[in-house]
């Protein structure tokens, strides 16, 4: 109700100053509001950036590319911290989350690029993905391809850019295993699943338009170790099949006896694609230990502890003794758990056999002759690095072939195809084409 005693102008000049006021004071809201936003979002910025940022070592390739690649990395890592301080975040439980979420529905995306057919097959049980480029020959030389992923993550689907693109540079089959996977299925069913279907093509290669004479092993990281393995198992077997022509060992892993080599010292936590914790956690899953218990075998293996002092002086040791590197990457600071009275007897109890077995570790073999012409990538910065120039440096003195390539400013799984091509390195590039190179030279022999 208005005042009696104001006019209609003075209504209207109170009225209009209100509006104005309240203009006013929304507008100052409104900047507030804005300013308290934008300090919200460069604070969140800010966070991520420190989150995701990596110092990267010295002399790494294409550091802007790898800064972003690594940022991925570690905003991952932080989600999963984040996961275990509210009780969800184990080891485990991580593994299972990834295993459930990593995968492809429908038709693969190499097959729409129509310049290699892509089909799907089951060997023996063993789903398979076949890559034939439409150029290659009508009985093509192949490669038997394992994925990585630690024997516990990653399938053949998502390997599809790599695989397909090893097909294509190649112009030969790729065949892509998809083998069972630990914690499910630890040591040896992986290795069994990929011998089996290496002997069925090795048998039966003509069906598929394969020269069986001119057929080899391949794989990166886990993969690199069951490739070696499968090619150490082929090698000593008396079955009348023919010998693999060639193996490719990407960054492999090649022992889970000392996870103290210098590479596992001075790279541990640099990149944080796979550190020494990770892969003993790996290893542990591996060879069957209780999974409940991975963080803590993950310590003990990182730390020597899962194996006696009197298996340090062992036969076994002088296979993956660092006498065999280079003199420059001996110098790590090798601490004294590389040799120590501290260890798990209920642990080694549990995995004695497996841990000298060549078929879970190709270094303790203590026979490498006969094996097949080999290429051996290992990366600089990458905890890897020093089993597979010691394992190349084994090949070599037993009288293998060895075609060894040393990733300068390379790290761990930079020559896979899996992230967008902007963020590929050049280390990945040039070791990718080196692959591709070796094995079109080796099948034209």
């Amino acid at each position: 109700m208005t005042n009696p005693h104001m006019d209609n102008k003075d209504y209207n000049y109170y009225n209009f100053d209100s509006r104005f006021i309240q203009q006013q004071l929304n507008n100052k809201i409104e900047n507030m509001l804005l300013k308290v936003l934008v300090v919200i979002l460069s604070v969140l910025v800010a966070g991520i950036a420190i989150i995701c940022y990596t110092p990267l070592p010295t002399g790494i390739h294409d550091p802007v590319r790898t800064e972003l690649f690594m940022g991925l990395m570690k905003l991952v890592t932080f989600v999963m911290k984040i996961r275990k301080f509210f009780g969800y975040g184990s080891f485990l439980n991580n593994v299972k989350i990834l295993q459930n979420s990593i995968k492809l529905e429908g038709v693969l995306p190499s097959a729409k690029h129509g310049d290699v057919q892509v089909t799907r097959e089951v060997i023996e049980n063993v789903p398979v993905i076949i890559y034939r480029p439409n150029t290659a020959s009508v009985v093509s030389p192949a490669m038997v391809y394992f994925h990585g992923g630690g024997w516990v993550l990653m399938t053949a689907d998502d390997y599809d850019s790599t695989t397909y693109h090893f097909a294509k540079e190649t112009n030969i089959v790729v065949i892509s295993v998809d083998y069972r996977r630990a914690p499910q299925f630890p040591f040896p069913v992986p290795v069994q699943d990929c011998l089996v279907v290496t002997r069925y093509f090795l048998k039966n290669g003509l069906q598929f338009g394969i020269d069986v004479s001119k057929i080899g092993v391949g794989g990166d990281s886990a993969g690199g170790n069951l490739a070696a393995a499968v090619a150490l198992a082929l090698t000593r077997e008396k079955s009348g099949l023919p010998s693999l022509k060639f193996q490719v060992l990407l960054f492999p892993v090649l022992q889970a006896f000392d996870l103290r080599l210098p590479s596992y010292v001075d790279m541990n936590d640099s990149m944080p694609i796979l550190t020494t914790r990770i892969m003993a956690a790996y290893n542990s899953l591996y060879l069957g230990l209780e999974e409940d218990n991975t963080e803590y075998y993950s310590w003990l293996m990182s730390e020597n502890q899962h194996i006696p002092p009197e298996m340090r002086t062992s036969k076994f040791a002088d296979f993956v003794s660092v006498k065999n590197l280079p003199k420059m990457f001996r110098t790590a600071n090798r601490t004294a758990t590389e040799i120590t009275a501290s260890y798990d007897q209920d642990v080694y109890n549990k995995i004695k056999d497996i841990i000298v077995d060549p078929l879970f570790s190709p270094l303790m073999s203590p026979d490498l002759t006969g094996l097949p012409t080999t290429f051996i990538h290992a990366c600089e910065f990458d905890v890897l690095r020093d089993e597979a120039m010691i394992y190349s440096k084994r090949l070599q003195d037993a009288g293998v072939k060895v075609k060894f390539h040393f990733g300068h400013g390379g790290y761990h799984a930079d020559i896979l195809r899996m992230a967008p091509d902007f963020l590929w390195s050049e280390s990945g590039r040039v070791a990718f084409s080196a692959v591709c190179n070796f094995i079109t030279s080796v099948v034209q022999k």
